[in-house]
């Protein structure tokens, strides 16, 4: 025998405080995704590209939505990504096959981007670790490259 619904009413109240949310609850990620980052976020031969490289109506845009918090990389990219490749000269950095969306990595835009990135927009960075081919020692040495000073070994 088939159930009988029964009509429900849920009424909410946003006045009615429960605990606090933390900020960074309304955040996003940046993922090397189709177009996420290259010719979006990051296109430094676009008419609307600032000295960094970075869109400016892109930034005007994500600014609206007020982000506090941006994982990066975010999604399933970095589950094949060591971030190693993303840092240092742009020139220098290797080309690689991202096997999550099988396309060809350029890593013009990286950590050293990134970061820089996330001061200019008000954004508390938020590092995504390689779970799937990298391993604990890389992960120790993203958090030491990110946080100790330049000039250090974990900061170089």
């Amino acid at each position: 025998m088939g159930a009988t619904l029964t009509p429900t009413t849920l009424e909410l109240d946003a006045g009615d405080v429960v605990a606090d949310v933390d900020p960074r609850v309304f955040g996003g990620l940046l993922e090397h995704m189709g177009r996420c980052v290259y010719e979006g976020v990051y296109e430094p031969t676009s008419a609307h590209a600032d000295e960094h490289g970075c869109r400016t109506d892109v930034l005007d845009a994500l600014r609206e939505l007020s982000f506090t918090a941006v994982r990066y990389p975010g999604g399933n990219f970095v589950s094949g990504y060591d971030w190693r490749d993303g840092v240092g000269p742009r020139d220098q950095r290797p080309e690689r096959l991202d096997r999550a969306w099988r396309c060809t990595e350029s890593n013009q835009f990286g950590t050293d981007e990134f970061l820089p990135l996330c001061e200019r927009m008000g954004w508390t960075p938020m590092m995504a670790v390689n779970l799937g081919t990298g391993t604990a020692d890389d992960a120790r040495d993203l958090v030491g490259y990110v946080n100790e000073p330049a000039g250090t070994h974990a900061g170089d």
